[in-house]
């Protein structure tokens, strides 16, 4: 009773099990629009909001060069993130003819010939955009994937159901990761990822979270420097997968464009030389649209980062001394991965 009391004091209680619930009787063009007005309004309703998305717009505008940004684009960047926040939903109670219809896709055919061929592919995603929307186009589409990420709150039944829908031989439920894994399940979901790759699945996971300890190196991203949990780069260049980037963006009525970029295989030459391509890649999209980068542009954990000069961003090697902290996936379980995959 008291978890009950304390949800519906919340507004995530009255956003995604009221009024999102409600929008999905609507046509897609006028849900949209119902949730980008939504956005505006808050700024309204939240003292500093405007400024600071003024801030953002003006920062992004700066280190792009985006013109305009600064000036017009704050409005967008409200409304993107009021979309942003409603994720999936407006994919929810929605035929898969009808919900993939909504997709403007660019790219897949590469992948597809990838997993025709038997060769898996590691598909790396992003939180920009229509991120959990592009995750649901690759769970409704039927692919044969899997997401080796956190599994994601607040989405919609429909991508709730196909993920406990994913089983055997590799249940998704065994893929997702969590903050408190023990050593020995962080190293047997990697060693899952490798299998699955191996028996021509797809693998998923997102580029771009900023992380504490091993496992991580030292990139930069829209003037500061992080670092970025690298595990899809080492397992990237353990087997020598296919590597494809997936950007997700909401177009206007409800729409949405998918883009499946490939990673020249020369890139997979170590794992920051991978995550350095990702990460410029991230921002060649962030610049066609930059009230897309929602989370990049105001998330503490991207923009509390403080400024970098104009060196190049440090890199740290992958032979780094630096003792081993409880994480995930630590330095050494990586090397127990490394050598037996060398054993197989």
């Amino acid at each position: 009773m008291k978890h009950i009391s304390r949800r519906i004091l919340t507004w995530k209680f009255y956003f995604y099990e009221l009024l999102l619930p409600s929008l999905g009787s609507l046509a897609p063009a006028r849900a949209d629009a119902i949730v980008r007005t939504m956005g505006w309004a808050s700024t309204y309703l939240r003292p500093g909001r405007r400024a600071r998305l003024k801030a953002a717009m003006a920062r992004a505008a700066a280190i792009l060069g985006t013109r305009g940004a600064a000036e017009a684009g704050w409005t967008a960047l409200a409304e993107t993130a009021a979309r942003f926040t409603a994720r999936d939903y407006p994919l929810d109670g929605v035929g898969d003819d009808d919900a993939l219809a909504r997709f403007e896709v660019i790219g897949f055919e590469a992948v597809r010939e990838a997993l025709d061929r038997g060769r898996g592919a590691i598909l790396v995603g992003s939180h920009l955009g229509a991120h959990i929307a592009g995750m649901h186009w690759l769970f409704r589409r039927g692919l044969p994937v899997r997401a080796l990420v956190q599994r994601p709150k607040h989405v919609s039944r429909e991508l709730n159901r196909r993920f406990d829908a994913s089983a055997a031989p590799y249940a998704q439920s065994e893929f997702f990761l969590k903050r408190d894994l023990t050593t020995a399940a962080a190293v047997e979901r990697m060693m899952q990822a490798r299998s699955a790759l191996r028996d021509g699945l797809a693998v998923y996971l997102n580029g771009d979270i900023v992380w504490e300890g091993s496992n991580t190196r030292t990139c930069r991203l829209l003037g500061r420097d992080h670092e970025f949990l690298a595990v899809w780069a080492e397992l990237a260049c353990l087997t020598r997968a296919p590597v494809f980037f997936i950007f997700c963006r909401h177009l206007p009525a409800g729409r949405f464009a998918l883009e499946f970029r490939a990673l020249a295989p020369e890139s997979l030459s170590r794992p920051e030389h991978a995550l350095a391509a990702y990460l410029a890649e991230v921002e060649a999209q962030v610049a066609v649209d930059p009230s897309e980068a929602v989370a990049y542009l105001t998330w503490p954990c991207y923009t509390e980062a403080p400024e970098a000069g104009d060196a190049d961003p440090p890199r740290r090697d992958a032979g780094d001394p630096s003792p081993p902290r409880p994480q995930a996936l630590r330095a050494a379980d990586a090397a127990t991965l490394a050598r037996s995959s060398a054993r197989r």
